[in-house]
């Protein structure tokens, strides 16, 4: 399956309202970009070819297909370190060179989503780094809605026994299974799926769920029974703005009142069973 990016123009005291505008897609796969002493505002979406063409039909811009390879449009960043426990990579060479600790991740360079640098993947990956020394010494995880793997690859890195993951795009899913086998990961399962039919999967430790407020409210119910007494969940990728709609969802479905952590207009959140 191919990939496109939606581009459009816009100006900087417009972001607030296309975020609004756009808060149906994947955070992750979502870049509002800014260049110094520019009042300009460029906004990118990468995903399927249905859901650019219908971007292009709600908002105008430019519809763009791109090869699996052409995701990597940017140079390398330097390694950084998430909680000291884990070290991000987006450079072959720096992975390659680095002590073989088994906490460090490659995800290449410039990948449309999912590189580890943006809010709602950081956070995600700095709650999970803190609630590790608090799980049991053999938990599993399930990742939803798992983008590049970064989050299910930092899972097993981290000591999980067994992960399972998903996406609703087999791209993402392909994608994944080639950074899973980069990073030498060898118990992570993954499979398309809908996050909001998660029956097949069995009960975890700690539920990952970086996905945008509408599917997150969406999909709670289930995700919910499939968190063990005492399991963590972990999410992200919602608005400031939608955070206590999401948290009541989440309330309902038996899960404690979350804790917020805020970044920009984007917030993440944990929360127990």
């Amino acid at each position: 399956m191919a990939m496109y990016r939606w581009t459009r123009l816009s100006t900087q005291r417009m972001e607030e309202d296309w975020y609004a505008r756009l808060s149906h897609i994947d955070p992750e796969h979502l870049f509002m970009l800014t260049q110094p002493e520019s009042s300009a505002l460029k906004i990118q979406v990468f995903g399927d070819k249905k859901t650019v063409e219908q971007l292009v039909r709600d908002f105008g811009g430019k519809m763009t297909q791109l090869a699996p390879e052409a995701w990597i449009g940017s140079q390398a960043r330097p390694p950084f370190s998430i909680r000291g426990r884990l070290r991000i990579h987006s450079d072959d060479a720096t992975f390659r060179a680095a002590e073989n600790t088994g906490r460090d991740i490659f995800i290449p360079a410039g990948m449309a989503f999912g590189t580890g640098d943006h809010a709602t993947t950081a956070t995600c990956l700095r709650l999970l780094c803190d609630i590790v020394p608090h799980l049991p010494s053999s938990w599993r995880a399930l990742d939803a809605g798992t983008g590049t793997g970064i989050l299910a690859i930092a899972a097993e890195k981290l000591g999980a026994s067994a992960v399972e993951a998903f996406d609703f795009d087999p791209v993402c899913i392909r994608v994944s299974k080639e950074n899973a086998k980069a990073n030498h990961c060898r118990k992570i399962a993954f499979s398309i799926a809908d996050s909001r039919s998660v029956g097949a999967f069995q009960k975890a430790d700690v539920i990952l769920a970086n996905l945008y407020s509408e599917l997150l409210i969406a999909s709670a119910p289930g995700l919910a029974k499939k968190l063990k007494p005492g399991g963590h969940f972990i999410f992200s990728g919602v608005l400031v703005s939608q955070a206590a709609e999401v948290s009541t969802a989440l309330e309902k479905c038996g899960l404690g009142t979350p804790r917020l952590i805020k970044r920009g207009k984007w917030c993440a959140g944990i929360c127990m069973r």
